[in-house]
């Protein structure tokens, strides 16, 4: 029956590229009942499978169309507040904090039965200017006191946390934020320590991640990201997962073995790995035939390499309909609106091309 499901997906949307108009949005022509999740769980079944995600913020879930989505775990198993839970929405003024979104947030995921993604500790953007003037010892403190709030508040509602993101630059050196600039490296550490006392204090259950972008392949950035967790793995500060964030353009060149044989470089020091903001955005809101069949071999070679990963436990995609993307002019996902929001959602080819990644 995959087989059969998948040659059916192939060939139908070769039809569709084959007599579409150069910029008509080319729509799914998959059938199967099986969702974009469903087909994630049967991957290693027999390690627990796998499980596909989406992120989402509060905005969305006055929608009713794309509720009508979010609702089945049919499709996505796992929820990512893709703002709700940052910094400046979370501790605005030191001390305050503020959990009604997020809360929200993880309280739908709960009622459907998704699993929830916790996005993010400490990032080097949407920081409140207050963080920012702080000393260094100040500075340390606040951070240990906002992860320890946060992993707290939500407790076992969170399946992961993303500790750090985005601390490394595309050479391998450390970015130079405000928190690299005031303790070097030492906030990192800091961050992965605090992490792990408060996991082991309240007994949690979530594992602890690294998040960065443009590190799926072998090259200086991911080099320094396996570096870096190897280091602190070594002195028992575990990092215990690497979320690539995989942020593509549709003529980006992208190889599904590379990504799997960067993939074993970290599985093979016992880190999982997940795919976790996956988007593919094309030049414009209306792309040509010729975009979106690259969209569809991206989508397609991403998904499939963590399907053959045993130890990437699932993907994520930064939210799954154009209108609520950070990059809405570039129809990097799987449904589009044509109508505007709050209308009903038209499934494109780019969902096929998910189904094909996990059915290979």
């Amino acid at each position: 029956m995959i087989n059969a499901a998948f040659a059916l997906v192939l060939g139908a949307f070769a039809l569709a590229v084959a007599t579409a108009d150069p910029r008509v949005m080319i729509e799914t022509t998959y059938t199967s009942p099986e969702g974009l999740n469903d087909l994630a769980k049967t991957a290693w079944k027999d390690k627990g499978g796998k499980y596909m995600g989406t992120a989402t913020d509060i905005k969305q879930l006055s929608d009713p169309y794309y509720l009508q989505v979010l609702n089945d775990t049919h499709d996505f198993g796992m929820i990512t507040p893709a703002n709700a839970m940052k910094w400046d929405a979370t501790e605005p003024k030191k001390g305050v904090f503020t959990f009604d979104d997020a809360d929200k947030i993880v309280a739908y995921a709960n009622k459907t039965g998704a699993q929830v993604r916790c996005h993010t500790l400490v990032w080097h953007q949407q920081v409140p200017d207050w963080v920012k003037v702080l000393d260094k010892a100040d500075l340390l403190e606040a951070m240990s006191n906002h992860i320890t709030k946060l992993m707290t508040h939500f407790g076992n509602s969170c399946s992961t946390w993303d500790v750090v993101n985005e601390a490394m630059n595309e050479d391998g050196s450390y970015r130079e934020s405000f928190w690299y600039k005031k303790t070097g490296k030492e906030y990192i550490e800091t961050a992965f320590k605090t992490a792990n006392a408060v996991k082991a204090e309240l007994a949690l259950t979530a594992r602890l991640y690294y998040n960065d972008y443009n590190i799926n392949v072998v090259n200086n950035k991911s080099d320094a990201v396996l570096d870096m967790a190897t280091s602190l793995r070594s002195r028992k500060i575990w990092v215990e997962g690497i979320g690539f964030q995989s942020h593509y353009s549709n003529n980006d060149s992208v190889a599904g073995a590379k990504i799997f044989d960067n993939f074993r470089r970290f599985t093979v020091k016992n880190m999982d790995v997940a795919i976790t903001e996956l988007d593919v955005k094309t030049s414009t809101a209306n792309p040509t035939v010729s975009e979106q069949q690259q969209q569809v071999g991206i989508y397609t070679n991403v998904i499939s390499a963590c399907k053959k990963t045993m130890r990437c436990v699932g993907v994520t995609v930064w939210d799954f309909v154009d209108t609520y993307s950070w990059i809405n002019s570039s129809a990097p996902l799987l449904f589009y609106q044509p109508d505007g929001p709050k209308t009903p959602l038209v499934r494109k080819a780019t969902y096929d091309a998910i189904t094909a990644g996990w059915i290979l």
